[in-house]
């Protein structure tokens, strides 16, 4: 199991999330984009997961440095999301994931928790 790469930007102004993620030689029908929320802490997260397969030459190279079997990325997304607010588009192997987020949370909420 390996995981994707990928490249995400958030845009304030539009509140959408992007992620491209790259897939080369995958097909749309490999794929599967689940939205769920985690058992144990409740986290909202997009998941793509997939399994892609050598081209049967690759079975018997030399060389190989591509990778290949079951793979997976996960996003967390607000919890709010919902799959209408998600959009994938496939475009010459790389997957473009759009979420639209909502409104941002009103504060960051951070604090530091102390090492005893």
């Amino acid at each position: 199991r390996y995981t994707i790469r990928a490249d995400t930007r958030y845009d304030p102004t539009t509140r959408v999330l992007t992620a491209l993620l790259e897939l080369p030689g995958m097909k749309r029908r490999d794929l599967r984009i689940k939205l769920a929320t985690t058992p144990f802490n409740r986290v909202r997260q997009v998941t793509v997961s997939g399994t892609s397969r050598p081209p049967t030459f690759a079975l018997t190279s030399m060389l190989r440095e591509r990778k290949y079997g079951s793979f997976s990325r996960s996003f967390a997304v607000p919890a709010e999301t919902k799959p209408d607010d998600i959009d994938a588009v496939m475009e010459d192997g790389i997957l473009i994931l759009k979420i639209q987020c909502g409104l941002p949370a009103a504060s960051a909420d951070e604090r530091e928790i102390p090492i005893r």
